[in-house]
C-alpha cells in the first residue's frame, strides 16, 4: 500500500502544485513509484470542461502515470455555487467515489502526492474538505503549507493546529513555501520559540522564485478577459515574465520615478491617457494594460509594435483589473521543471517528510 502525503494549506495559491510536481520529481529520481492524486479537481471556469488546469498540466507533461484523468482526480467540483450542489446524498457519494479510486490503485505505488483544495476551509460547508477526505482515506496527518512572510503565517499555523486537534488530525509538519529570504532567520527564531513546543517539524523553507511567481503576458491576458490589440507585432513577448503592477493616475514626470524603480512591470492606465502609456514604453515595460476599452492614440500602438511590447485592452475599469490581476496562479511551464527539483530537493527534510 502507497503511502499517502497530503498537502494542505489555510490560505489560497500557496504553492502546493509546485510543491507536488518537485517531490514527485524527487522520488522518481530516487527510484520510487510514485503518483499524484486531486481528490477534488475545479475546473478553470464554471463553463468550461471539468479538468483541473493543475492536474491536466502534471497528467501532459511528466511521466507520471498511464492512468486516466478520472482516477488522478475522480470528482470535480466548480469553484462557486456548489453549495446547492452537494446535498447528503450527493457529499456520500463523492466520499465513497475518492475513496475507492485510491484505494484501487495505491496498492501499485510507493508514495502518493495527493493535492489537497485551495483551503481547508473549502467545501467544509458541505462536508467533502480536506480533513474530511483524509479520514475517508485512510490518513491521520497532513502536511501544511505556509506562504506568507511575514508572523501571521504562525497565526495561521497555530490556528489550523487547534482545529485539526478538534479534528482529530495531525499535522505532520509545515513547509514554508515561497518566502521572502529576509524572512528566513525570522521562522528559525520562531521555531525555536514557538513551533517547537507544539511539536510541529518545519520540513522544509524554499524561497520565492521570480521565475515561478510571476505570471505570463498570456496569462494576465487571460485573467482580465483582454483584447490583445498589436498581437502579429508582438507574439514573440507573449511569455514576457510580469513581476511588478503599476497604475498609472499621475503625471509622466511623476511615474517615471516610479517606473525606474522597477523591472518587468505591467502598467495600467487608461487609453485616453497617451502621455502616460507612450512614457511607460520608453521604460521598457513588459506589457501596457489599458483600462475601460478605450482604444489608444496610433502613435501608442506604433511605439509598442516598435519595442515589441503587447498592449492589452481591458473590458474592466483599473480597479476591477487590478483585483483580477491578483488573482492569477501562474502556471507551471515544462521548461522549469529542473528548476522546481532543485528548489525542492535541496530545501526539503526528506527523513521528516517520508516517515
Amino acid at each position: 500500500m502507497a503511502k499517502g502525503i497530503y498537502l494542505c494549506s489555510l490560505s489560497e495559491r500557496v504553492g502546493k502544485t509546485l510543491l507536488s510536481v518537485g517531490i514527485i520529481q524527487k522520488l522518481l529520481k530516487d527510484g520510487n513509484k510514485v503518483d499524484y492524486f486531486k481528490p477534488i479537481g475545479t475546473p478553470k471556469g464554471p463553463f468550461t470542461s471539468k479538468k483541473d488546469p493543475d492536474v491536466d498540466f502534471l497528467q501532459s507533461c511528466m511521466e507520471i502515470t498511464d492512468l486516466p484523468y478520472d482516477l488522478l482526480s475522480p470528482v470535480s467540483i466548480p469553484d462557486c455555487y456548489y453549495i446547492d450542489i452537494i446535498d447528503a446524498d450527493r457529499k456520500q457519494e463523492f466520499l465513497q467515489l475518492i475513496k475507492e479510486t485510491y484505494n484501487e490503485w495505491s496498492k501499485e505505488y510507493d508514495y502518493i502526492i495527493i493535492e489537497g483544495a485551495q483551503s481547508i476551509r473549502q467545501y467544509i460547508r458541505v462536508g467533502v474538505d480536506d480533513v474530511t477526505v483524509a479520514q475517508t482515506i485512510g490518513l491521520n496527518e497532513l502536511v501544511y503549507v505556509e506562504s506568507l512572510s511575514s508572523d501571521k503565517a504562525i497565526d495561521n499555523i497555530f490556528f489550523t493546529n487547534r482545529y485539526f486537534q478538534y479534528r482529530n488530525i495531525k499535522i505532520k509538519g509545515i513547509i514554508f513555501n515561497e518566502i521572502d529570504y529576509e524572512y528566513f532567520a525570522r521562522i528559525k527564531e520562531l521555531e525555536l520559540n514557538h513551533i517547537n513546543r507544539y511539536e510541529i517539524p518545519i520540513i522544509g523553507i524554499i524561497a520565492k522564485n521570480i521565475q515561478l511567481w510571476a505570471p505570463r503576458v498570456t496569462e494576465i491576458k487571460e485573467a482580465i478577459g483582454g483584447t490583445l490589440l498589436n498581437a502579429e507585432a508582438t507574439s514573440s513577448a507573449l511569455n514576457n515574465l510580469v513581476e511588478n503592477y503599476l497604475i498609472g493616475a499621475m503625471g509622466p514626470q511623476s511615474a517615471l520615478k516610479y517606473l525606474r524603480q522597477v523591472k518587468k512591470a505591467a502598467f495600467i492606465t487608461g487609453g485616453d491617457r497617451a502621455d502616460l502609456a507612450i512614457t511607460a514604453l520608453n521604460e521598457g515595460i513588459s506589457v501596457l494594460l489599458l483600462t475601460g476599452f478605450i482604444h489608444p492614440d496610433t502613435s501608442v500602438i506604433t511605439m509598442a509594435n516598435e519595442k515589441n511590447i503587447p498592449i492589452i485592452l481591458s473590458p474592466s475599469d483599473t480597479y476591477t483589473t487590478l483585483m483580477n490581476l491578483e488573482k492569477i496562479k501562474p502556471r507551471i511551464q515544462e521548461e522549469e521543471l529542473e528548476l522546481i527539483l532543485k528548489l525542492v530537493e535541496n530545501q526539503i527534510n526528506w527523513e521528516i517528510l517520508l516517515k
